[in-house]
């Protein structure tokens, strides 16, 4: 039994703040800011430091006076760089993203996805058919060809159902190239498990998927498809995108 000082720790990580969708909105808004924002409230910070007679003396019994404006240096801006596809190139907006494009378009090499092996409970069969769907429908536009996979449904969603169908089929298949599965939602043992067995006890390459990334509406569900496929191509050798830098 391990006794902590409550005075001598601190809370780390959003345990279940997960859950509360209205709060986890009001974090991310707090720390995903603009350059302006974060100015605008340093600067804030300032003028209430400055206006607060207690604060004030405060800093002069210290010897100390702050600024009302943060430091200010020449800056540079370096040229957008140039994102090439296999067939196109583009120059990405500002927000510096360009996954819109890299779904919509050929990556410079892509690996066809011929023999893998999919995995879900026999209770999330309604998602892992939708997944399917999903994946022929949005891998033509990336020029990925996705065969017909060997299919492993589970009658439960214990830890050992999904190692023993695991084991199971990569003992009787020859050169597996991807495993997926479909696991319930919160069940980081189960994630962790089927992790360790194609990482160290027999390696290959997979994809978990939460079965709550399924849910929603189509465009949701497509966006989430789209981002698996590219993941999947990189695992698998594939290369989505290249810049003009030279070595």
């Amino acid at each position: 039994l391990v006794l902590l000082v409550p005075e001598l720790t601190f809370l780390t990580g959003l345990s279940d703040l997960r859950k509360n969708s209205r709060m986890l909105k009001e974090l991310m808004w707090e720390m995903i800011q603009s350059p302006q924002q974060h100015y605008q409230r340093l600067t804030n910070l300032l003028h209430r430091i400055r206006d607060s007679p207690d604060a004030s003396r405060e800093l002069e019994r210290w010897g100390l006076c702050l600024d009302t404006d943060i430091y200010k240096t020449q800056g540079h801006i370096l040229p957008v760089e140039r994102i090439n596809l296999r067939h196109r190139c583009f120059l990405p907006t500002e927000d510096t993203g360009w996954h819109r494009e890299v779904a919509k378009e050929v990556p410079i090499s892509v690996i066809s996805i011929n023999s893998w092996l999919l995995v879900y409970p026999k209770r999330l069969q309604h998602l892992a058919k939708d997944l399917l769907g999903a994946m022929r429908s949005c891998s033509g536009a990336m020029g990925i060809q996705v065969g017909q996979p060997t299919v492993q449904e589970l009658h439960d969603d214990r830890i050992e159902s999904y190692v023993r169908s695991i084991q199971s089929s990569l003992g009787s298949q020859d050169k597996l190239q991807l495993l997926l599965c479909i696991i319930p939602n919160g069940r980081d043992d189960v994630y962790g498990a089927i992790k360790k067995l194609c990482c160290v006890q027999t390696p290959v390459p997979s994809q978990v998927i939460n079965a709550q990334s399924l849910t929603g509406h189509a465009g949701k569900i497509r966006s989430v498809v789209q981002k698996v496929l590219l993941q999947i191509n990189c695992k698998l050798g594939g290369q989505l995108w290249g810049v003009d830098i030279p070595l």
